[in-house]
């Protein structure tokens, strides 16, 4: 289990606030000298030794696919051979497909057809290298709450300035999970930003377990992505929540997935 300093919970403490109220790039750091948290940019490969953040940093690849591309999660290795998650949307312009994993190495992937996620937003890359990298512990969402605290992860499309590997870390929580999911597989709502670019990567618990795949933005610039998966659409009531949330697909929906 990840031990949480309590400079990191009062970290996450201070982002628990509307989505809105957060502006690009969000990356929490720890303000060292003042002895407080704040927010900033992250600058290159600036200091932040949360064993959190490192267990984020060490599990998120970025996925190139031609000139456009997203982010995806380490979850297997069988010798040589490494399995890599990300969203279908991620991978739908087709080869070819290239990850680069946390220490900046680019390795040529494949896309694995013959996986069946039953029409959910998931997708299964494979690449080989003689590397060792860190696997993503993943976990049951069963425990979680609405308002529980959540990191997410990827490589948005845009990096901010002077930011060197392009990965960026957010902090919220979960703002709404129905107890079925939309078309695609989205049935965690959470309050992080995610950034074009960023799906496929990790939505992870504060024990550092992957619990979700950024998958869906929030406020959506066209069509009406919000429609169950049996037709019907969620209560009026709930669309403004809906539509300021980012979505996830539970890692429920891959492990149930026909990918081994």
């Amino acid at each position: 289990m990840i031990g949480l300093p309590l400079t990191f919970a009062a970290c996450v403490s201070y982002w628990l606030q509307p989505m809105q109220q957060i502006s690009f790039p969000t990356e929490c750091v720890v303000n060292q000298v003042a002895g407080s948290p704040r927010l900033r940019g992250l600058q290159g490969n600036a200091p932040f030794s949360d064993p959190l953040y490192q267990r984020a940093r060490s599990i998120t690849v970025k996925v190139k696919v031609g000139r456009s591309g997203g982010s995806g999660i380490l979850i297997q290795r069988q010798g040589q051979a490494y399995s890599v998650l990300t969203n279908r949307h991620v991978v739908s312009v087709g080869a070819p497909y290239v990850i680069q994993t946390p220490d900046g190495r680019s390795h040529p992937a494949n896309f694995v057809k013959k996986f069946d996620f039953r029409g959910n937003d998931l997708a299964i890359l494979q690449f080989r290298s003689k590397a060792s990298y860190a696997i993503a512990p993943l976990t049951s969402t069963k425990y979680l709450l609405e308002s529980d605290p959540v990191i997410s992860a990827g490589f948005p499309l845009e990096s901010p300035p002077n930011q060197a590997n392009g990965l960026l870390i957010t902090v919220g929580k979960i703002s709404l999970l129905p107890p079925k999911a939309f078309v695609g597989g989205y049935q965690i709502g959470y309050t992080n930003l995610i950034h074009q670019g960023m799906s496929g990567g990790p939505v992870l618990n504060l024990r550092g377990e992957v619990v979700g795949i950024n998958s869906l933005r929030a406020y959506p610039l066209w069509g009406d992505p919000y429609i169950f998966q049996d037709g019907s659409k969620p209560p009026q009531a709930q669309r403004k929540t809906i539509i300021q949330s980012s979505w996830a697909v539970p890692i429920e929906v891959f492990e149930g997935g026909n990918w081994r």
